[in-house]
């Protein structure tokens, strides 16, 4: 996949300043964390993507015609294509947050 496509419309998620999310001709919209720019990646974590693409939603048939983010919460998005389908859709929590900042199962901490 090229990431240097041509981008049409840039939307920045409304409580993270470095969240971004990119749609170009395609039918992919792409989540950007900009605060990852420059993080040194393993080879096999550099063949998907550079460091701060976060995650492409690739759910659309047809070309992205418009996107915004959920203003209650930071990482709902709205987007519809072309087709006139529009898709409600949240990224898994593991993709955003560091595994040090997911809380830790209640069964594996101590008593």
């Amino acid at each position: 996949m090229d990431y240097r496509e041509e981008v049409f419309q840039v939307g920045w998620n409304p409580k993270n300043e470095t969240i971004l999310a990119s749609c170009c001709l395609g039918r992919r919209l792409m989540i950007w964390d900009l605060s990852r720019i420059d993080i040194e990646q393993t080879p096999e974590d550099a063949e998907d993507g550079p460091p701060e693409l976060l995650f492409i939603h690739g759910g659309h048939t047809s070309k992205i015609s418009d996107f915004s983010w959920n203003p209650c919460d930071d990482w709902v998005i709205a987007s519809v294509a072309e087709d006139n389908i529009l898709q409600i859709w949240q990224m898994a929590e593991n993709i955003y947050h560091d595994e040090d900042d997911i809380p830790a199962d209640e069964s594996t901490k101590d008593s």
